[in-house]
C-alpha cells in the first residue's frame, strides 16, 4: 500500500501513467470533479485493502516495522537481479548488458525527479499486479483447472507467457521504447526473475524489488 499511495497520489504531480495501470482512468474521473475527492477515494481504497487483508489473515496482525526487513530484502534482490539478469543477457548478446536509456525516457520526454519516483512506484505496483498476479498466477490456475496440467507445467507455461507479454508491452504505444532484441531479452529475463520472486517470496517483495530497481536505474545508473 505505501507503493500504491506514492503512485496514485503522485499522479497529482504529473500527467504520466503506467502502461499497466487499468484503473486510474476511473479514479481520474473523480479527480476531474474534486482533487480532495480523488485523495479521499485513494486513501479509502488503501485502507479497505489493509482491513480486508487483516480480516483474511486470521490470527495475524499488521506490523508496520516489518517494512524494514522487507525493504532490506528487496534492496538485496535489486542488486542481485541487476547483476544476474544483466550477465545472463550479456551471455546471449555477447557482452554484459543492462537497460539504461529506454527506462529514462518516455518517448522524447525526460523524466524529472518526482516523475521518476511516481513512475517507479507505478511500475512496481501495477506491473506486478498485472503480469505476476493476474497473468502468471491467474494463468497458471486457469491451465491447471481447464487444461488439467500439473502445477509445475502450468506454472512454467504461465511464467514464460507472462514474461514475454511483460517485455513486449514496453514497446507498445506512443510512449513505447524503440525495439531492440537486447532490451527485449533483458526484460524477458527480468520478467522471469519477478515471477520467481512473486512465487517464492510473495507479492510485496516483488513490488518493492521492482520499484527499487527502477529507482536505481532512474537515479544512479542513468545519471552516472
Amino acid at each position: 500500500m505505501p507503493v500504491f499511495l506514492v503512485y496514485h497520489l503522485g499522479l497529482l504531480l504529473t500527467d504520466l501513467r503506467n502502461g499497466a495501470d487499468f484503473v486510474t482512468a476511473i479514479a481520474l474521473s473523480v479527480l476531474d470533479r474534486s482533487v480532495i475527492g480523488y485523495v479521499v477515494a485513494t486513501v479509502a481504497f488503501a485502507a479497505v485493502v489493509v482491513f480486508w487483508g487483516m480480516r483474511l489473515s486470521r490470527g495475524y496482525h499488521l506490523e508496520p516495522k516489518s517494512i524494514v526487513p522487507l525493504l532490506v530484502e528487496s534492496a538485496a534482490w535489486t542488486l542481485v537481479l541487476l547483476v544476474v539478469v544483466g550477465s545472463l543477457t550479456g551471455f546471449f548478446m555477447g557482452s554484459w548488458a543492462m537497460i539504461e536509456g529506454p527506462l529514462l525516457q518516455l518517448g522524447p520526454r525526460t523524466l524529472g525527479p518526482i516523475e521518476r519516483v511516481v513512475m517507479a512506484a507505478g511500475a512496481g505496483f501495477h506491473e506486478e499486479l498485472a503480469f505476476r498476479v493476474v497473468l502468471f498466477g491467474g494463468g497458471a490456475l486457469a491451465l491447471e483447472r481447464w487444461r488439467k496440467l500439473s502445477p509445475l507445467h502450468a506454472g512454467l507455461i504461465a511464467a514464460v507467457a507472462s514474461s514475454l507479454v511483460f517485455s513486449a508491452v514496453h514497446y507498445v504505444g506512443s510512449l513505447g521504447d524503440a525495439f531492440t532484441f537486447g532490451s527485449f531479452l533483458f526484460r524477458y529475463f527480468m520478467g522471469l526473475a519477478f515471477v520467481a520472486l512473486y512465487r517464492f517470496r510473495g507479492f510485496a517483495v516483488a513490488v518493492y524489488t521492482h520499484a527499487l530497481y527502477d529507482l536505481l536505474v532512474f537515479f544512479v545508473i542513468g545519471d552516472r
